[in-house]
Parts: structure tokens; sequence; C-alpha cells
């Protein structure tokens, strides 16, 4: 029955443990706090998330500032890791801020690209493009863009729709395909008419101003711009005040419009001073064409040679130089250049972009989410074999507490019927012996037979019988009694017990305890009541007391071995 009992409170042990396990662990999921400035825990994230996420458009300033409080290196959970990276990264393009690797941004779209959030799945592949971007890596932010545009027609967002074609028109400019750039641009400008976002808006009809001036509609291209000059001087704008001069100036000059030209260099130099670029001495080199001073028209380009420092440098440099050539009837010299100019066209870009997306980009973004896929998979393989494992376990704990259980019972059946066999045999025997047996036994067989004896009129409860037990040991073992066992010890062993009491030997008085009743022949079961330590390791502090002495006298450890 003990075994039972330790088999019951065992198995309660384990599941009380684990009720306040679980219990500590839901109570520390709900921490939040700040400390030192930065905002930590699931609940203060999750709001300082969403804040970030209702002010992004509005005021991305406020957001950058909100997201860089979190600190990242507190947050736990795919999701919640995911959707902090997408909104930084949102945060800080939004501010103008160039990423330094995809790294981040890479971390929302892998997660994304299996999700069913289709907006987040949007904006991860958005957001990619626009780091790949300012990265430079022109033909990886084609590929993500072209993801995203895929998904255009799921989402119920005007806002996002008019940024993507926008900087799909930005993409299809750089590879001078300005007639689908164009297109993109007329999109953009629906959807931020459609949301009210004027200024956005105005941003797009400009850059459809721009793209109609690249395809060389210098009359349309002038119409529009205007449209958006009038406007823009409501929001004071002035990177679009200025372009917008500057490309009404361009306009007019190829025009041949020399009056309208000169009126719109005035206000040109009248915002902008006059700076040493390629821009204002291309500028300069097609005024003074238009107005048919050709020696400064030459001057100013060969200054403009010298400032190229990039590619679209080097382009519009040949365009302009082919330009002047052909005002100054030199066929071959403006042949010349214009082939210049069409070999410097970003060809492998408009390769990639006169197709919707590549096989290989498709094949690299199904690559990243079957990767997800697998892990997501992975993790929740290993969740289901942990709860089978948990469950196995809990059946077999509970089915081996049912076997012991029934097996103790029958054991109990079985003994509680060899006893209802004997007891009447033993009764009769118990009636003629009882008086001779407590007359003639000693003190603990008298005990004994007043506990178990249930015809006694001497009966004891076990409580009793434990005082009478502690009460008599400590008569055994009281200063008397020891003084009387340590002479008797003396002057059997040549005064043993006053040389193990030297301080020399530095024994305690439980050490000292333990060799009296050893050398009065004791057990080592009776020596463990006496001084409280269990059986076993009475025979492990003898080994130990017999180093000790050793240590201090060889001849007193001889006389111990002997002894024992």
């Amino acid at each position: 029955m003990l075994k039972f009992e330790l088999f019951r409170y065992r198995i309660c042990g384990i599941l009380r443990n684990s009720v306040l396990l679980v219990l500590v662990m839901l109570l520390s999921v709900d921490c939040s706090r700040i400390n030192d400035g930065k905002i930590r825990g699931r609940k203060a994230v999750d709001a300082t998330l969403d804040m970030a996420e209702k002010i992004m458009d509005d005021n991305a300033p406020l957001a950058d500032s909100l997201m860089n409080l979190i600190d990242s290196h507190s947050i736990h959970g795919k999701e919640r890791q995911a959707r902090y990276a997408l909104l930084y990264t949102a945060a800080e393009y939004k501010n103008y801020q160039i990423a330094p690797n995809d790294s981040l941004i890479m971390m929302a779209v892998r997660y994304y690209s299996i999700n069913n959030n289709i907006d987040y799945r949007f904006m991860s592949y958005y957001y990619l493009g626009c780091v790949y971007i300012d990265l430079g890596k022109t033909t990886d932010a084609t590929g993500a863009l072209t993801q995203a545009e895929q998904l255009v027609d799921m989402i119920d967002n005007k806002y996002w729709e008019g940024l993507l074609y926008n900087l799909l028109g930005e993409l299809f400019t750089k590879a001078r395909d300005f007639r689908r750039a164009g297109d993109y641009y007329v999109k953009a400008e629906a959807c931020f008419e459609s949301t009210q976002k004027e200024l956005h808006r105005l941003h797009a009809l400009y850059r459809i101003g721009e793209s109609r001036l690249n395809l060389h509609d210098f009359k349309a291209a002038d119409s529009i711009t205007r449209i958006v000059e009038q406007e823009v001087y409501n929001y004071n704008d002035s990177f679009l005040i200025t372009s917008c001069t500057y490309n009404r100036l361009y306009c007019a000059m190829n025009m041949n419009e020399p009056d309208s030209a000169t009126v719109l260099l005035n206000r040109y130099l009248s915002i902008v001073q006059p700076q040493n670029t390629f821009g204002y001495f291309e500028m300069m080199a097609l005024y003074f064409n238009t107005v048919k001073e050709y020696s400064k028209s030459e001057s100013y380009l060969k200054q403009a040679e010298k400032y190229i420092k990039t590619r679209t440098d080097s382009i519009y440099f040949y365009y302009t130089s082919s330009l002047l050539a052909e005002c100054k009837g030199q066929t071959d010299e403006a042949l010349m250049y214009y082939r210049e100019y069409t070999l410097l066209q970003n060809s492998s870009l408009n390769a990639i972009l006169s197709q919707p997306i590549l096989a290989v980009q498709k094949e690299q973004y199904r690559a990243i989410a079957e990767n997800e896929q697998l892990k997501y998979n992975h993790a929740r393989l290993t969740l289901i074999l942990c709860v089978v494992i948990f469950l196995l376990i809990l059946v077999i704990v509970l089915v081996t507490y049912h076997y012991k259980k029934k097996r103790m019972k029958e054991q109990l059946y079985d003994s509680l019927a060899v006893v209802e066999e004997l007891s009447g045999r033993i009764e009769d025997l118990k009636n003629q012996v009882r008086v001779q047996f407590h007359e003639r036994h000693d003190i603990s067989n008298r005990l004994y037979s007043m506990y178990f004896d249930s015809t006694s009129q001497e009966k004891v409860t076990k409580q009793q019988l434990n005082v009478t037990i502690n009460s008599l040991i400590k008569d055994y073992t009281a200063p008397d009694s020891v003084r009387k066992l340590d002479k008797l010890l003396n002057d059997s062993y040549d005064g043993i017990m006053d040389r193990l009491a030297d301080p020399e030997i530095g024994l305690t008085d439980k050490e000292l305890e333990l060799f009296r009743y050893s050398f009065a022949g004791l057990s080592s079961k009776a020596i463990s009541v006496i001084i409280k330590e269990s059986p076993q390791n009475i025979y492990q502090i003898k080994s130990r007391l017999l180093k000790k002495v050793r240590r201090c006298s060889e001849e007193l450890w001889s006389k111990l071995d002997e002894i024992w």
C-alpha cells in the first residue's frame, strides 16, 4: 500500500507542477514595459506598431520615430517580427533613408509570401522593390514590383496602387520605355485622384508630362506641365515648381520658341541660382542654340562635358549634342552622336520590362514561398509529434497506474482470503497463549502485543506506541546511561572513549555517539534511529570517520580497526 500511495502522490505532484508552469508562462507572456526609452513587451509593441501603421501615410517622421523606439531584440514570434520588419522598412523609405541591405524586408517577404494577408504581401513586395531601387539593383526591383503588380487587383487600396504604378513608371523611365512609363503614370494619377491625394496626383501628372517630353511630344508635354505648374503653387512644393519650369523651358526650346524660352529661362534662374552642374550647362547650351547663338551654345556644351558623372548624364549629353549638330546642319556628326545615344540605352532593363515577369523571377519567389512553407510544415509536424508523445506518455502513466491499482487490489483480495481461512484456527491459539505471552516476553514483545493484539485490555494506538518508544530510547541514551556505557567501553577497550573525546581528534558529539553505540554492538539500523541518519549513510559515515582518525593518530586507527 505504501508504494501505491507514493505512486499516487507522484502523479498528483507532476500534474500540479505542470499546471503551475503553464500559469507562470501565461502570466509572463503578457508582461509589457518601457525601460530606458525602449518599448518592449507584446502589448506595448503591438500598440506601437498599430499607431505607426495608422499614421504612416500622413505623418511619416512620427511613424519613423515610433518604430525606432521599439526594441527589436525583444520581439518574439514570426508574425510580429515580419510586421515589424515591414513597417520599419516603410518608415525608413518614406523618410528617405536608404536601407543598407535587403535582409530586414526579406524577413517580411518570406513570411507573407505564404500568409493569407494579401495587403501585407503586396506591401512586402512593394517595399522590397523600393529597397532594391535604392541599392541600384534595378533587375531585382523589377521582379519584386512585378510580383506586387500581380496582387494589385486583390487589394482594396487605391493609394497603394498609385504608389506601385508610380514606381513602375520610374522603372520604365530608367529603361527608356517612355510610352509604357506614361501609361503607368496615368494609372497612378487616376488612383491618387480617387483617394484625394492631390500632391501625389500632381507629381504623377508631372511625370506624365515628362514622359510626353521624352517622347518628343513637346506640345502635349508643355500643356500638361503648365497645368501642374498652376496648381502646385497651392502646396509650396519647391521641387515640383522648379521641375515644371525647367521642363517647360525645355519644351519651348525644342518647339523653337525663343521668346517663351527667354521668359522661362529668366523665371528658372530667379528660382535656382546658376550652378556648375551638367543640367545647368546643358540647358544653357540648348537655350543659346534656340536663339541661334551657336558659339555660346558650343561653349556651354563643352563645359557640360566636363561635369558628366552618371550614365544618365552621358545619355543626355549625346542626345543634346545630336540636336545641336542637327540645328547647325552637321548631319554626319548628328548621326554619330545619335548612335552613341542609342548605344547607351538601358537595353537589358528594357528587355526585362518588356515581359510581365521572367521565368527566373517566378522561380525565385516560388522557391522563397516553398521554403517558408516547408519550415511551417516542419514546425507544425514537430508540434504534432510533441503532442502525440505527450499523450502517449500520459496513456502509459495512466495504464501503469490502473494496472498497479488493479494488481494491489488482487493481492489484497488474496491476502484477505488467506486471513479468513486462518482466522478461525489462529483465534483459538491466541486465546490460549495470550496470558503466557504477556508474562514471559520482554518489553519489546509486550509493546508489540499491545499494539497488534486487538483483544488486549492494554491496547494502545500508533501515536501512543511511538511516544512510549521514543521515551524508552531517550532513557537509554540519557547522560547517566551514556556515562555508564562509556565507563564500560573504556574498561573493555583500554580507555577508547576518552581517547576519542580528545579535542585533537576533533570529533563531534554525533560522531562520538556513532562510535559509542557501534562499540556497544548495536546494528546500523538501531544507530540510525538514535543519531537520526539513514542506515545507508551509517556505513559511509564510519568510513569517513576512520579516515579522519587515521590522519590524527595511526595507533588509534589501528585500535579502532581491531575493534570493528
